[in-house]
């Protein structure tokens, strides 16, 4: 793939906009051959993986899958940039004042812990960055109309991202990058959901976004504080990704804030996925994503079934190329093409499910996001996986897994002190944090660890 500008990428985006789903598949079965071939070639990992594979490759089940311990543990010769080092990127990502910044002057890099429990690092170039990124402006928008769109510039085209800034995320990253670009002109802020949420309220009444992003659980929480009376925006969109969007949720944040909500289906690996339509519908961007719903032995599921996993193919990335990769949600390909009429096959996704947690301090309810307590422990070394069940009112309960060569009771008073430092920000003093006997478990149909949850009744 040579180098592709800005221009260039919108110019391809909306060539297939309005075409035939063969169109579509010529564009990519031609970008899989090359993916595979450059792969093949700058790849030590991929080139011993792929060495009994024929040199014509004519149908994706002739690649073995991959996951994302497999490619972690062989970190090194996967990335087909020599410089590139799990050493160095890890030392990188270990600085936080890092963040927005390039690893090496030219690669963006995110990280996450993942639903399976392995942490995970990915990273992209400046080609596969503009890609996705022109995707999410052109596809991901779809739902806005012209008149939304001069709205947002009339209130000054301010962007809100309300995300984990613990840690070199993606969400956090992508938008100190682009403010670090013009600092100067405010279009765009990182608020953090570890702060407390009288901070957060006041500090979104004084930036007065158009737009505003973030996870479903997190918007929820700002629309009680919308109607209450203490948050005072009026966002033209509300740009969602990250967890499951439930009907009721996406009602009450387009009734309470009197605004579009867009909704996202991406992941760190590849951010533009899919894209919603005007009928509420996900599209795959087939052109740039090959989907493959799954069974648990990888073989295809047909359309209109649930899938065990799905196998993603990314195009765009060079430098970490990911080829048949798992992700573990569950998908259904529907067999019918969409009303909307674009050539993109649609998917259901079941998505993320942790809960959000209510504890009462003075008289008042403080309710804390699961992805504030989810990214302050995974951000604590030697912890592999972790599970936290809010299992009475005043109680939190840990499963706690760690790596190996670390003590699990030093991680786990670790564990414990951040869980109270952070808790006390949020005016909470008198809780219980115990430590479980038991190890994190998967969910037995899902095979994902599920991080936050309730379980106790009132």
């Amino acid at each position: 793939m040579e180098n592709i500008s800005p221009l260039k990428a919108v110019m391809e985006i909306w060539k297939v906009k309005r075409g035939k789903p063969e169109d579509v598949l010529s564009r990519q079965q031609s970008r899989l051959a090359d993916l595979i071939n450059f792969a093949r070639s700058n790849s030590q990992y991929y080139a011993q993986k792929y060495s009994e594979l024929p040199e014509r490759i004519t149908s994706l089940q002739q690649i073995p899958p991959v996951t994302k311990s497999e490619l972690m543990d062989h970190f090194n010769d996967w990335v087909t940039d020599p410089e590139i080092t799990i050493e160095g990127v890890k030392e990188f990502v270990s600085n936080m004042s890092l963040v927005g910044y390039l690893y090496l002057g030219r690669y963006m890099v995110s990280t996450t812990s993942g639903s399976t429990g392995v942490p995970g690092i990915f990273i992209q170039d400046k080609d596969s960055d503009t890609i996705m990124k022109t995707l999410m402006a052109i596809r991901g928008t779809t739902k806005l109309k012209w008149s939304d769109i001069l709205k947002v510039a009339a209130k000054g085209g301010r962007n809100a991202a309300v995300c984990s800034t613990a840690g070199h995320f993606t969400a956090f990253s992508t938008a100190e990058r682009l403010r670090l670009k013009r600092p100067s002109n405010g279009k765009i802020r990182a608020f953090s959901i570890q702060s407390p949420l009288s901070t957060l309220v006041k500090e979104l009444n004084e930036y007065q976004p158009a737009l505003i992003g973030g996870y479903a659980t997190a918007m929820e929480i700002l629309a009680e504080e919308q109607k209450a009376g203490r948050l005072n925006i009026q966002p033209v969109a509300i740009l969602l990704g990250g967890e499951k969007l439930y009907p009721n949720v996406r009602e009450k944040l387009g009734s309470v804030f009197q605004a579009r909500v867009l909704d996202l289906y991406g992941g760190t690996e590849a951010t533009a996925m899919t894209f919603e339509c005007e009928e509420g519908q996900f599209h795959v961007n087939t052109d740039w994503i090959i989907f493959e719903p799954v069974d648990e032995y990888y073989q295809p599921v047909p359309p209109g079934k649930q899938s065990h996993s799905v196998l993603i193919t990314n195009l765009a990335n060079r430098i970490q190329p990911l080829i048949r990769y798992e992700l573990t949600d569950r998908v259904i390909m529907s067999p019918e093409s969409c009303k909307c009429g674009r050539p993109f096959p649609v998917v259901q996704v079941e998505g993320r499910t942790d809960d959000i947690l209510k504890f009462s301090t003075n008289g008042q309810i403080v309710h804390i996001l699961p992805l504030a307590l989810k990214t302050i422990v995974e951000e604590i070394p030697g912890v592999r996986c972790f599970q936290l069940i809010q299992t009475a009112p005043d109680q939190l309960t840990v499963r706690l897994e760690v790596d190996e060569g670390n003590l699990r009771d030093q991680v786990w008073e670790n564990v414990r002190e951040a869980l109270l430092d952070y808790f006390a920000t949020q005016g909470l003093t008198n809780l219980l944090i115990e430590k479980s006997d038991e190890l994190p478990q998967r969910n037995p149909k899902s095979g994902k660890y599920q991080h936050v949850w309730v379980d106790y009744h009132e």
